[in-house]
């Protein structure tokens, strides 16, 4: 397959080093777009696909209320594959929380070919905290999040795919959202 990613963000400020270059981010939104199309025949492939991903993203700071991060994304896959090319919605089965995974979520879980979601993410640092004694000496911090995700597979992916154990399913059109808050 060949991927060409398009990245426009404008302003954005990068620290250099030798050989690594870590972005420090933009004070306006960043829209990423990706385009996939799988070749067929070469060193054996049997698939010929095209996938088109895009996502905007910011995070905002939200005085005296801390900082804001949301991303919007969505995407489609043209054509009949295994669910390897299909889009795998992003689960986690770890203990700690996961930014762009969905935490009650199982790695492999639901795919789409077709899915459209939200992240929204609301730190806002000692908050309540800061006026209990014990909170404030522990330096507790608190956020909330909100994420979501609706998508599908179609007729022909789903005969290719949903065959013997599979265990995966489809969100046939449904919304799966998380709630979630911590310290």
């Amino acid at each position: 397959e060949t991927t060409i990613h398009l990245k426009y963000a404008y302003l954005e400020r990068f620290v250099e080093e030798n050989f690594y270059r870590t972005s420090l981010g933009s004070d306006y939104p960043i829209i990423d777009l990706r385009f996939t199309h799988g070749w067929p025949g070469i060193l054996k492939s049997s698939y010929q696909y095209n996938k088109i991903d895009v996502s905007i993203s910011d995070n905002i700071q939200v005085a005296p209320f801390g900082n804001l991060y949301y991303n919007f994304f969505g995407g489609k896959v043209y054509g009949t594959v295994p669910y390897q090319f299909l889009e795998l919605m992003p689960g986690n089965e770890l203990y700690y929380y996961n930014r762009y995974a969905f935490n009650l979520m199982k790695r492999f879980e639901f795919i789409a070919d077709r899915y459209a979601g939200f992240n929204f993410e609301h730190n806002i640092g000692s908050g309540l905290f800061r006026y209990i004694p014990l909170t404030r000496k522990l330096k507790f911090r608190q956020f909330y999040s909100m994420k979501g995700v609706v998508g599908n597979l179609t007729p022909e992916n789903k005969q290719l795919n949903f065959v013997g154990n599979y265990p995966f399913k489809s969100l046939d059109d449904n919304m799966y959202l998380e709630l979630g808050t911590g310290i």
